[in-house]
């Protein structure tokens, strides 16, 4: 009785009032671990939906909508299946045709090349400590426009920018873009900026006179500002620091910079995508949830007409399917654009990225039987086991198939999301496999200590090379570690006393607690 109790109260902590007949029964255990996941969910479980940058949707908003269908999973309660759609609707409705191609999905300049040099002015000219190396001034010598100690708190670096306003005549700073920026997409122009005086900062990007988008910076405090800028092919762009009035006095102050091309990721169609599956999946196979039948059709569409075929049909962004003899395969990096680097080590993506999608090909082959789908995935799942390494009775494995780095503990997630799932389904991981991957946890990475675990950032048990353990937050990412738990206990008691006495923040962490109260 406590536990329901509990459990109710928790409920309307998270402004959900389903009947109680909704729910099942919550031992008292779960009950814990439900108000905790409630308390942070009525703080942050509405703020990702409506951002339709790529990045935002993968690494916030697919925690949040995967969260709740492990609490669904738990209290059946059908309103947290309602939050789920509510977010899905909109996050669909904002996915758009960016590059023309005709196929719906999302985008993001965060991880794209930046085609400006040294943009957080970090860089000194040869013989002028003054001028930021591969920026010009105009009509100044130094005196007006030079590098400055005053930065922006969230900026990592310790110079910026300063232009004074003097000699009633513009005083500016520019670059011209690179070269090697991408035609054919949007790019986003983004950087801090602030004033003083009556001066008003700007941040322009100009087609030789004509101005083609601009920041504008009216606070004394530093601001961050972004705009989306159209560029076609085969132009010279630059960009320009400057005041808007120079007759104004005052200064203008500029840090980080940057322009960098908008475009859409495997990894990120694949996390947004696969909370979608599973709902599509859960209402497949589950006959009392029938009313959101037409919903989860509507969803299945999207992603096999749109998301899916994208990545092996787009005249924009090309074939990045690649089957490796006769069973393996993986999704490469677009043979049309650059999305990382201009100077690319490798055309194979990180391991993480191709086993996100190979999960969304294996969930919904669950519901439509596409062999084609099976198949992929299967391929995926191949590939990346073949490349796992015996140390001891664990696994190990690197980042990517180009470097000799190892993953690490976070992206390890969606490798290891992938590898249950196929698992699961009794495809590629064995029970062995599963033991091994277990033990590279609890040998390999656990510090050892049961009241107050600590986990290395990489699954060699390598800590991060500059960042101690007890500063290390990363290792508080462990959604899908924790469910390891199902061949080893121990697992989940090390995950609970990591969460005991601490303040969970963030999405990553949102989705730690709905795996601790699905598994409790």
């Amino acid at each position: 009785m406590l536990g329901r109790l509990i459990a109710a109260a928790a409920l309307v902590l998270s402004g959900l009032h389903a009947p109680a007949a909704a729910n099942a029964a919550v031992n008292d255990t779960q009950s814990e671990w439900l108000t905790k996941y409630s308390a942070l969910e009525s703080q942050i479980g509405h703020t990702a939906y409506q951002n339709p940058d790529s990045a935002n949707l993968a690494w916030n908003e697919s925690y949040i909508l995967r969260s709740y269908l492990d609490v669904y999973s738990v209290t059946g309660n059908t309103a947290w299946l309602d939050k789920l759609v509510t977010h899905t609707d909109q996050v669909i409705a904002d996915a758009d045709d960016l590059d023309g191609d005709g196929y719906l999905g999302w985008s993001t300049a965060r991880y794209s090349p930046v085609e400006l040099l040294n943009p957080g002015f970090e860089t000194a000219t040869t013989g002028d400590a003054t001028l930021p190396a591969n920026w010009t001034r105009f009509q100044d010598t130094g005196t007006y426009v030079y590098r400055s100690t005053d930065v922006p708190p969230d900026v990592t670096g310790s110079r910026s920018v300063r232009i004074v306003a003097g000699e009633n005549k513009w005083k500016k700073l520019h670059q011209t873009v690179a070269s090697t920026y991408e035609g054919g997409t949007r790019h986003k122009l983004r950087g801090w900026g602030k004033r003083t005086d009556q001066s008003v900062g700007r941040i322009v990007l100009r087609n030789g006179t004509a101005t083609v988008c601009m920041l504008e910076y009216t606070t004394s405090t530093w601001t961050y500002k972004e705009t989306v800028c159209e560029m076609p092919a085969g132009q010279t762009y630059s960009v320009w620091l400057e005041h808007a009035d120079y007759t104004k006095p005052g200064s203008a102050y500029f840090d980080d910079v940057k322009l960098s091309g908008m475009f859409p990721y495997i990894v990120h169609d694949g996390m947004i995508g696969l909370p979608m599956a599973e709902f599509i999946r859960l209402v497949h196979q589950t006959p009392a949830l029938a009313s959101y039948a037409t919903k989860a059709a509507s969803y299945r569409t999207f992603l096999e007409t749109e998301i899916v075929p994208r990545w092996q049909l787009s005249s924009y962004i090309g074939n990045t399917w690649h089957p490796i003899g006769a069973t393996e395969g993986l999704y490469r990096q677009s043979p049309n654009f650059d999305v990382f680097s201009h100077t690319r080590p490798s055309d194979d993506l990180p391991y993480n990225m191709p086993l996100v999608f190979a999960h969304l090909l294996r969930v919904l082959h669950s519901v439509n039987s596409d062999p084609a789908y099976l198949d992929r995935a299967t391929r995926i799942a191949h590939w990346a086991r073949n490349d796992l390494t015996v140390s001891g009775t664990a696994y190990v494995w690197n980042y990517a198939t180009y470097t000799t780095m190892k993953e690490d503990l976070s992206h390890a997630n969606m490798d290891l999301e992938a590898f249950l799932e196929f698992h699961r389904r009794g495809s590629v991981f064995t029970a062995d496999d599963m033991t091994k991957l277990k033990n590279t946890f609890t040998t390999k990475m656990w510090s050892g200590t049961v009241t107050a675990p600590e986990f290395s950032r990489y699954v060699d048990g390598t800590p991060h090379p500059s960042i101690p353990h007890n500063q290390d937050h990363m290792d508080y990412y462990l959604h899908s570690w924790v469910e390891l738990a199902a061949f080893d206990p121990q697992v989940r008691t090390l995950v609970v006393n990591k969460y005991a006495n601490f303040t969970p923040e963030n999405s990553g962490h949102l989705i730690t607690l709905s795996r601790l109260l699905k598994g409790a």
